[in-house]
């Protein structure tokens, strides 16, 4: 959308630019011309070419001093085109706003005069310069479709539609940008066609949602067969007539190897992505191993993404569920096919992780490369049917499941058993040779223990009548021998020729008194019963006051 009050400010300038420049003309400025050369059938024919930009960019002064200018800049600076016009051109950006507005201002000028021989204001050419100048200052929101190269893509189609209006089409079926036709990086001979993904955009969401969508492509591919795909480095937007605005898509460098897509196989890839379409958003451990996953496929070789494809696996099958079985048995369980049952499935799995220690501690092992596509075919198979929804929420627990199923639960323990096993004989000394033992002490030949059993009586039914007539007992414990104290109080002493006039006490007095003087007694088996208190409270003596009113 061209911005009125520049495009208002700009012709105000270039009418009064024009009047001044035509006046320093008439008044004896020359315009400086140059000599160009032409072949001809016999002899060189030689021209003068005016150059009339370099004219305007010396008089930037004149420029400057015009009513108009001081508007243009500010319409300048706040449209924030030019930057990105100033670079279009090749020209160096200032830093400061004010002067990459007067940058801008001078280089449209020169380029609207370039090679004419006045300053007359042609209305068509300013036009055509206003068009240009909002072409190259468009952003890349702005545009309707967003176009980046594939790189390492053949196919026998022409052009392949899938979802979410994104399509990959010839690039010489569509008007494109030069650059985005090069083969160089691309994975292809200059010979070969070159095929771009064009990705729609909306208003509302802009470049960063059609790049986004590429992105997905890329992944929807990798999934569906092998990983030598990926997008160029650049994408590229149409804001004008053969004007594009280039996009970095941060697509790291592709595998080598290529991507070859057969006519039956893209209709295979439109309905895989058609389904994963109409599937909800994966949950994070499998957004993050599919993500683990593509970078293994950016590698050089199979062989260098090996970790980060068993970390794909480690996300989506380590962790509890109904057996806790180890990795190999889960990863066997989901990924045996009829070429390859569990068992040998398990083992090529341990065979991967032995690889990878191997690898890490620069020792490669025989026949590495080939294990590591196998790794990478199984796990691209295995995530490929959980975006689909094939192995339930829960890769951990449809594995054990399926490892109960079977009857190969146990064959998880059987493992730990080997290495238990294996770790223990390496202590064992070797066996010797023992000598012959006595007659006595030699084994005996094995008997069978004869039992016999004898059948008792049945005991007497029970009447109700013989139920009421039992008496019940409650058991009381039995004290100890030592748990047992004797007494006894010499009552008669109370009364004695010390204290005449003294008489008998009552029980309760005398049980009062002597509370004091008690010696406990510790039962163990009734201790808990008699809970020993946090502190011991004694009221020694107790007063009692009475305040009566005074006589009046």
């Amino acid at each position: 959308m061209r911005d009125f009050l520049l495009t208002e400010a700009l012709r105000r300038l270039a009418t009064e630019a024009a009047t001044r420049f035509s006046t320093l003309v008439a008044s004896g400025d020359s315009i400086p011309f140059d000599v160009a050369a032409e072949d001809g059938k016999e002899s060189a024919f030689y021209s003068y070419v005016p150059l009339t930009g370099r004219y305007v960019e010396e008089r930037a002064d004149d420029l400057r001093s015009l009513p108009s200018f001081s508007p243009a800049r500010e319409a300048a600076i706040e449209a924030g085109v030019a930057a990105s016009y100033l670079e279009s051109r090749g020209k160096s950006v200032p830093a400061d706003p004010g002067e990459r507005a007067e940058s801008m201002l001078i280089t449209f000028f020169s380029s609207l005069w370039e090679g004419s021989t006045g300053f007359s204001l042609d209305r068509v050419r300013l036009d055509d310069a206003l068009s240009t100048l909002d072409a190259e200052a468009r952003d890349a929101d702005d545009a309707d479709v967003l176009i980046v190269p594939i790189v390492g893509l053949r196919m026998s189609m022409a052009r392949l539609q899938l979802p979410h209006g994104v399509r990959m089409v010839r690039a010489d079926s569509i008007d494109a940008p030069t650059d985005a036709m090069r083969s160089e990086g691309m994975g292809r001979a200059a010979w070969e066609p070159q095929f771009l993904a064009v990705a729609e955009q909306h208003s509302d969401e802009g470049a960063e949602a059609a790049l986004r969508q590429l992105h997905e492509l890329i992944s929807v591919m990798r999934l569906f067969k092998g990983c030598g795909i990926g997008l160029g480095p650049h994408a590229f937007a149409p804001t004008g007539e053969d004007t594009w605005r280039r996009v970095a898509t941060g697509a790291p460098a592709t595998r080598p190897g290529g991507y070859r897509l057969s006519e039956a196989e893209g209709e295979e890839l439109g309905e895989f992505a058609s389904a994963l379409e109409s599937r909800p958003d994966p949950d994070s451990a499998l957004t993050w191993a599919v993500g683990r996953f593509e970078m293994g496929c950016e590698r050089d070789s199979a062989l260098d993404g090996l970790s980060d494809h068993l970390l794909a696996l480690r996300a989506v099958l380590e962790g509890h569920g109904p057996v806790g079985a180890s990795l190999p048995m889960r990863a066997a369980a989901l990924i045996a096919d009829d070429s390859l049952d569990r068992i040998q499935a398990r083992e090529r799995v341990e065979e991967t992780l032995e690889l990878e220690r191997s690898t890490m501690n620069g020792r490669p092992l025989e026949g590495g490369t080939e294990l590591a596509n196998w790794a990478e075919e199984s796990v691209r198979r295995l995530l490929r049917q959980a975006a689909l929804g094939q192995l339930g929420a829960d890769l951990s627990a449809t594995a054990d499941e399926s490892l109960i199923v079977s009857g190969l639960a146990e064959g998880d323990a059987e493992i730990a058993v080997d290495v238990e096993t294996e770790a223990v004989a390496e202590d064992v000394p070797e066996p010797f040779e023992s000598e012959a033992l006595p007659a006595e002490l030699a084994p005996q030949e094995e008997r069978v223990a004869e039992f016999r059993v004898e059948h008792l009586p049945a005991p007497a039914e029970s009447t109700e009548e013989d139920c009421m007539e039992q008496e019940t007992r409650i058991m009381e414990p039995i004290p100890a021998a030592d748990e047992i104290r004797i007494t006894a109080t010499p009552w008669l002493d109370e009364i004695s020729d010390e204290s005449p006039g003294d008489s008998l006490e009552w029980p309760a007095v005398e049980a009062e008194r002597d509370l004091q003087h008690r010696e406990r007694v510790d039962t163990p088996r009734v201790r808990h019963l008699f809970p020993v208190p946090d502190a011991d409270w004694e009221v020694s003596h107790l007063e009692f006051e009475h305040y009566g009113r005074d006589a009046s």
